[in-house]
């Protein structure tokens, strides 16, 4: 059995990880995207060097700044370390929030090809100068493809599936999935009243900025400063961080300190709030 803690952003996750990891014998195996990487600790609400020391944790820190992962990345590498945790006779603990990973871990994925980057940006800016041309593209190709006009990031990605394989993304759909954990799963799902967690999520953006959020973020961009902002945040996986981009634009004085602090906040309600969503759908019902 693996067990899952899940939930939103600030609902304590770490913490009943490190609880459960103490009583029953086990090991704890990150699942939030951002957590994989080195830079952004502050930020990203990386667990502390306590609670790192706490119980023994694995995929935390694994990346460097400028490299990018995916779901299906993570997830062959979070079998090998579930593998690795189940042969030392210990309880493997998958703990974070980042749901679309654990769907792919638990569920398999459909075997799409690889996207080049240059073709990543070939569709980004051809969806900007002229979407109807990728919609038609996809549709010529695929008539019964099913996917709604204002679904633009479906239509990009199907276009972008098309370019590199010659083939409708509906022909992956219908392959079997690439399959990755077959035991059984128990899910420890925190979900805690949405005004204790709201408060939980500001009181924490307040202690980030305390412990140096900002100087974590201008040291990483001096590792980018030979490239543009807006090509570094589209490009790199690190700096969509939740925070990051706001920051970034303080430390450049194109946005007041309290704004910065006010927009960070917020936009750490509306994701755990997509969180919720997500498991709700996927882990409740």
């Amino acid at each position: 059995m693996i067990i899952a803690v899940v939930g939103a952003t600030a609902s304590g996750k770490t913490a009943k990880a490190i609880k459960l990891a103490k009583e029953l014998n086990g090991e704890i195996i990150n699942c939030d995207r951002f957590q994989l990487y080195k830079d952004l600790k502050i930020l990203s609400a990386y667990p502390t060097d306590e609670e790192l020391n706490e119980a023994n944790h694995r995929l935390f820190g694994i990346l460097a700044h400028d490299e990018n992962t995916s779901a299906l990345e993570w997830a062959k590498l979070a079998t090998e370390e579930i593998n690795k945790v189940k042969n030392m006779r210990r309880q493997p603990i998958i703990a974070g929030g980042t749901g679309m990973y654990l769907d792919v871990l638990i569920n398999g994925i459909s075997p799409l090809p690889d996207i080049p980057q240059s073709v990543r940006e070939i569709g980004t800016e051809l969806s900007k100068q002229d979407f109807n041309a990728m919609y038609k593209a996809v549709y010529e190709a695929d008539p019964n493809l099913g996917i709604l006009p204002e679904q633009h990031h479906q239509i990009i990605r199907a276009w972008e599936i098309l370019t590199v394989s010659g083939k409708s993304i509906r022909y992956f759909f219908n392959q079997p999935k690439i399959k990755f954990i077959n035991d059984e799963w128990k899910f420890v799902y925190l979900n805690p009243p949405k005004e204790e967690l709201y408060n939980k999520i500001n009181r924490r953006f307040d202690l980030m900025l305390e412990n140096g959020a900002i100087e974590e973020v201008k040291t990483l961009l001096e590792k980018f400063k030979d490239m543009s902002y807006t090509e570094i945040f589209k490009k790199y996986h690190i700096l969509k961080t939740i925070g990051a981009k706001e920051i970034a634009l303080y430390i450049r004085d194109k946005l007041q300190y309290d704004d910065m602090k006010s927009f960070c906040k917020q936009y750490s309600r509306n994701y755990a709030k997509r969180q919720i969503t997500w498991f709700n759908k996927h882990i409740v019902s």
